[in-house]
Order: structure tokens, then sequence, then C-alpha cells
């Protein structure tokens, strides 16, 4: 697919969204009313086509940006990428079955960067013959934690972005055992989720670094107290004979104000790490949705440990050099400490179907500020267009200051069915 098919690909998508028949169908849509939209179906299914154009700006001052780019000779980068979601779930008397894939499709002006694949986000079966108990065996998103930008207590899946907290993630396979006794005692409502998750070839060994064979085991405990909720989590890896744990809570203080927290113990080659995270959630009488997360882990670089990193990428032979980038680059945060805050705003100076918002994302120890500022349009059922610029900031050898792009500015385009 060239430049120009691209760009014709775009631009067709949002025409047609803002084609005068499509607002017309949306119109007499608002008054229309079907029975059977209400009727429980055996099978039903959605998706979403989303198309994306992006300008990458990069940071030539930036160490990285000379080992990923030895000729400096890349100012900038341009992609494109299409990416089709599909789930679907069929219901039974007795069982249910949820399956959600994903392709994409990326184009991009840097040689050897362009890529398609296609996955299974999650695929599960689930037995609800004793709902509201039930056991689900599959690959599945378990979505432990209460925090936003951050979840210590996610032990068994793949770890949140903090750039992009509400991206897609892809689940593990697991079997699962839910059980519900309610509300009993101080309790308003109570659950005890047990899960079993192996690491083998080729099973959930792309993820969790242990030994080359591993079985996790965990336990979460649910409870909710009058408008607090609280978890307790326990995850035993038998093989290496260790034991992970933590909780979460959530506490609605008044109805726009919540307080959320987590805590979590997790054990790598016998040392033990804490990491803590403490937010909250605030709605204005004006609808202004503000988000505010402090963030600890003791497991990451001081702030003279990753000095030291970045220094070396310096002195090291490229080979060398290559390696700690690597490791940079796949952690989702190097230092310790973290700050994260995000303010949106419905429908501002009643611009309807208008949300505009902005986040910052803090290394504390360096000082060094990702910014990622969103534009999110609805004017159409089923359209969403969103433009989003990141910029990335700080002092040389710092997180953020050293990233090899420097400002993103992206547009996309995404259709629902």
């Amino acid at each position: 697919m060239n430049r120009l098919t691209q760009l014709a690909l775009l631009v067709g998508i949002v025409i047609l969204g803002f084609s005068p028949s499509r607002i017309m169908a949306q119109d007499d849509d608002l008054y229309s009313f079907n029975v059977e939209e209400f009727t429980k179906k055996t099978w039903e299914w959605k998706g979403e086509i989303s198309a994306s154009a992006t300008a990458k700006i990069f940071n030539k001052e930036s160490l990285l940006y000379s080992v990923k780019f030895p000729n400096r000779d890349q100012n900038q980068a341009s992609e494109f990428n299409l990416q089709v979601s599909l789930e679907s779930r069929w219901d039974w008397e007795w069982s249910r079955l949820f399956l959600a894939g994903e392709a994409n499709l990326l184009r991009s002006s840097l040689e050897d960067a362009d890529a398609e694949n296609t996955f299974l986000r999650e695929g599960y079966w689930q037995i609800s013959q004793l709902d509201p108990h039930n056991v689900e065996i599959g690959k599945r998103l378990l979505r432990w934690g209460k925090g936003y930008a951050f979840n210590p207590v996610a032990f068994l899946e793949r770890a949140k972005n903090p750039e992009d907290p509400e991206a897609s993630r892809e689940g593990l396979w697991i079997v699962q055992g839910i059980w519900i006794p309610g509300g009993f005692s101080v309790f308003d409502n109570s659950s005890v989720n047990l899960v079993y998750l192996p690491v083998r070839d080729d099973l959930n060994d792309d993820t969790l670094t242990v030994l080359e064979e591993e079985i996790f085991w965990g336990i979460k405990v649910y409870a909710l107290i009058g408008t607090t909720d609280i978890d307790l989590y326990y995850v035993q890896k038998s093989e290496q004979g260790e034991l992970d744990r933590g909780f979460d809570f959530s506490s609605n203080i008044t109805s726009n104000f919540e307080v959320h927290g987590e805590y979590a113990v997790n054990h790598t080659d016998e040392l033990e790490f804490q990491t803590t995270l403490l937010g909250l959630r605030y709605l204005t009488n004006n609808d202004v949705t503000w988000i505010v997360e402090g963030y600890h882990d003791s497991s990451g670089l001081t702030k003279d440990e990753s000095k030291a990193l970045f220094e070396l990428i310096n002195s090291s032979p490229t080979s060398a050099a290559k390696k700690i980038l690597s490791q940079i680059q796949q952690r989702k945060t190097l230092n310790q400490n973290y700050g994260y805050l995000k303010a949106s705003v419905k429908e501002p100076f009643n611009w309807l179907y208008f949300t505009p918002a902005v986040a910052w994302l803090v290394n504390l120890d360096d000082s060094s500020v990702n910014v990622n500022t969103q534009l999110a349009y609805t004017p159409v059922s089923n359209w969403v267009f969103q433009t989003s610029w990141q910029h990335l900031s700080g002092e040389s050898v710092t997180q953020y200051g050293e990233n090899s792009v420097q400002n993103k500015l992206e547009v996309i385009v995404t259709y629902s069915f």
C-alpha cells in the first residue's frame, strides 16, 4: 500500500463519517424503537476499525537516538496504521463463549519498520450453570487493581503502559474459578477468585519472566463494605516456592470524589520489592474530571543508577549499546517514583460531542516529563475523530529527556459497528 493510497483511504473514512446521509440516519435512529434490540440473543458481536496517521520528530541530541540512527540522518518519520478489532459472544443457558481478536497493518517511512500482525486478545469459555458462580477457561485479561495509569497488584497480566493507560491489552491463558457468596455480616458483597496459570513453551512464556517451566496459583478475595471496595491478592510460584502478595482499595468519599490505592510485594531471584500506588478521581461541578496518582517501585533505578546507565551507552561499543537500549525500552517505568495527572473536560463552552484532555506523566526522580494532549470529537454515532500530541522533555541523562522521540502528532479515525 503506497503513501497515496493510505492518504486516500484515511480521507475517505473522514468524508464518510461526515456524510449527510449518515447524519440524517443518526437523527432517525434517535426516536426508533425495536423490541428485538432488548431481547437476549444467543450470539452477539461488534467490531471496530481504526485508521491513524502519525508524525514523529526525533531528538537528535538524545543518546538513544545515536544508537538507533548511527548516521544521524533521520529527522522525522511518518507512520500509517490500520487496526481491525472484532468481539463476539455466544450465550447459552449453561455456558458462554467470548472471543476478541485484533489485526494490525503498520506502514512506516523508516526502513524495516513495516509490520503486520493478527492475534487473539481474549478467548475464553465460561461455565455459568451455577450463576453467579462460574468457571472460566482460556485466554483472559484479569484486570486486577484499581489504578488508572499503574497497577502494582496486576501479578498475572501484561503491564499497563502509563503513556497510554486505555490501550487494549492481550490476555494470558488461565483457568479461573469464581465463587460469589454475596453479602454477609459487615460485608455488603464478596467474592473469591482462584486462578491457575501455567508457563510452558509457547504458553504464557512471552510475558512472565520466570523459570523455563512454572505454575502460578493466584487467589483474589473481594469485599464491599459500605462504599469501599477491598481486594486481597496472593500469587504462589510453585517451582520457585515464592509468594507475591498485595491489596487494593477504592472508596467513594462523596458522589464525585473517589480515592484508591494499591500495595504489592514481589519476589525476584530471592529479592523482595515493594510497589505502592495512591490516587484519586474528582469530578467538578463544571464536568472536569481530574485523575491524580503517585507511584513508587523499589525495584526501579535510582537517579544516579539511571544516569550511569545512559552514560554507559555513550562509552560502549555498538552491540553493547543496543542491548542497553533494549533494556531501557522494554521497561514501562525506569526509575522508582512517578506522578500522573490527567484532566479531561466534557463538552467545554457547550461544544457538543467534544472532549479535550491533557495528561502529565512525570518521572519524579529525574524531573523529566511526558505530556500527552488529546482532542476527541464524536459528532456522529459510532464515529470518533481524535487528535493527540505527545511531547517529551527533560535534561540530559534523564528518561524522557533522552527519549529518541521528542514530539509525536497523531490523527485517529475510529468507526464502531
